[in-house]
């Protein structure tokens, strides 16, 4: 299970079940997105959604929990990327040393 498997599906969700719209949404192909939507369902060993020939019809109670489990993973994962970046900024100060010209020998 991989974040852009979380995030695609949480994009299929946002888009009412629409997999063409969550695929432009995050920049990727139709196919592509179905692909890991598969993987994503074949790893976890159940569906999330309930099909009808090509299309999702519905979430499954179990695609209920996992998109929201998802969410909270994007968001902490998001929150790890902010600290990171701060953490980046912080350790790139500046350092001012001041000294004599006794002590810098």
């Amino acid at each position: 299970m991989t974040l852009t498997q979380l995030r695609y599906l949480v994009a299929i969700a946002d888009a009412e079940l629409n997999i063409t719209l969550a695929a432009s949404r995050v920049h990727a192909t139709q196919p592509g997105l179905s692909k890991q939507l598969k993987q994503l369902e074949d790893e976890l060993g159940f569906l999330l959604f309930v099909r009808k020939g090509r299309s999702l019809e519905s979430v499954t109670p179990a695609g209920t929990e996992v998109i929201a489990r998802a969410r909270a993973v994007l968001a902490e994962a998001n929150n790890i990327r902010t600290y990171a970046a701060n953490q980046r900024r912080e350790s790139q100060g500046q350092l001012i040393l001041t000294t004599t010209h006794t002590q810098a020998r």
